[in-house]
């Protein structure tokens, strides 16, 4: 990949992460506004929505540093891992809210969608370039480990 390339995937990644902390303060404000008592039922919703906002600006400083950077790999690894950590919680806090709002059966549904839209955007990943298996693999498994513990247990009542 040559610099022109880096700085255009740099570019794509930063403006993406940049909509995220906006939905996240978004999405803040909804619950405060609308039913407050949602953030007093369950200490781990507040404490994701909480932590996703720095990881998502952290992700962003990372992400923006891979245009220049001496060690883009350090970087992209960082941003990744703080990106899908953030974007899991945020995954989770609407599941979680729609199966507390709306019924179990929505949450579950929007939970089990991301997970199978995750798969399908990595099997035509994998489709266009073979070598990316174990890449996408590590990735999916960590996402939807992210998803299981953290919006589908809590959803359906087991913590």
């Amino acid at each position: 990949m040559d610099q022109k390339e880096k700085e255009i995937r740099s570019r794509f990644k930063f403006e993406i992460n940049i909509c995220l902390p906006t939905i996240s303060f978004t999405l803040f404000g909804i619950i405060v506004s609308l039913n407050p008592s949602l953030l007093k039922e369950s200490f781990l919703l507040p404490m994701r929505l909480t932590i996703t906002i720095p990881l998502l600006l952290s992700s962003i400083f990372a992400r923006s540093k891979l245009a220049y950077t001496q060690r883009p790999k350090l970087w992209e690894s960082y941003g990744f891992i703080t990106f899908l950590i953030s974007y899991s919680f945020l995954i989770n806090i609407l599941g979680i809210l729609l199966a507390a709002s709306v019924g179990l059966f929505f949450g579950l549904a929007f939970l089990f969608a991301n997970i199978m839209i995750s798969m399908v955007y990595s099997s035509l990943e994998v489709l266009e370039d073979k070598s990316k298996l174990f890449l996408r693999i590590k990735k999916d498994l960590f996402f939807i480990i992210l998803l299981i513990l953290g919006g589908i247990l809590p959803a359906i009542g087991l913590y």
